[in-house]
């Protein structure tokens, strides 16, 4: 599907597509390209003409106000789960692992679930349940936003300079991305695991 294509997507829709897919993957639809997008765009912005000055600044700004639109989203979040659209995006699981990473990591778990599919997504709308303190909250995401679109897309960027035939390997560079990315959650799933275990 081409919404799930970060190659596709890129070289159909652009700048535009890149803006709102961002958008939407930083706070409010944890099921689209995230980490893979980004280096996706820097490999092109190297390979094949994409502007990596305007890139950056294009998904920082996404990114920031995605996560502050996740932020809203969560506190108001009980008028909006009487929607079955909300219902069905907000699933109870993935807030609830989102929660136990936002009471274990604290303000930090904007920073640090930025880097992390389905919690980049959840992290901001667990920020507004708890009623985060928002210029703290805001602070966080700035830098955070900031991070994460320079250092992924910078590092598609510089693989894409020192190896221009990478471009003919994307797909696997791409699942690679996805599975380095899924770690965090595979492995903090591990340790409950292992915990319960212990405790049995």
């Amino acid at each position: 599907m081409s919404l799930f294509d970060p190659t596709h997507l890129l070289t159909t829709y652009g700048y535009i597509g890149v803006f709102i897919i961002v958008f939407l993957e930083s706070g409010i639809f944890f099921a689209l390209p995230g980490d893979s997008l980004l280096f996706t765009a820097g490999l092109l912005a190297a390979t094949v003409g994409f502007n990596l000055y305007l890139l950056i600044p294009l998904i920082f700004v996404a990114g920031f106000l995605g996560g502050v639109a996740g932020y809203f989203i969560g506190v108001y979040i009980e008028r909006l789960s009487r929607y079955t659209l909300f219902r069905r995006i907000l699933k109870e699981e993935h807030m609830q692992r989102t929660e136990a990473f936002f009471d274990k990591h604290g303000a930090l778990a904007i920073i640090l679930g930025r880097f992390v599919p389905i919690i980049r997504t959840f992290a901001p709308i667990a920020a507004g349940v708890a009623r985060m303190n928002m210029s703290r909250f805001l602070r966080y995401s700035l830098i955070s936003s900031l991070l994460w679109s320079t250092i992924v897309t910078l590092l598609g960027y510089y693989l894409g300079q020192a190896f221009p035939q990478i471009k003919d390997y994307l797909s696997y560079f791409v699942v690679g991305i996805v599975i380095v990315s899924l770690l965090p959650i595979a492995l903090e799933w591990w340790r409950e695991r292992s915990s319960r275990s212990r405790t049995k």
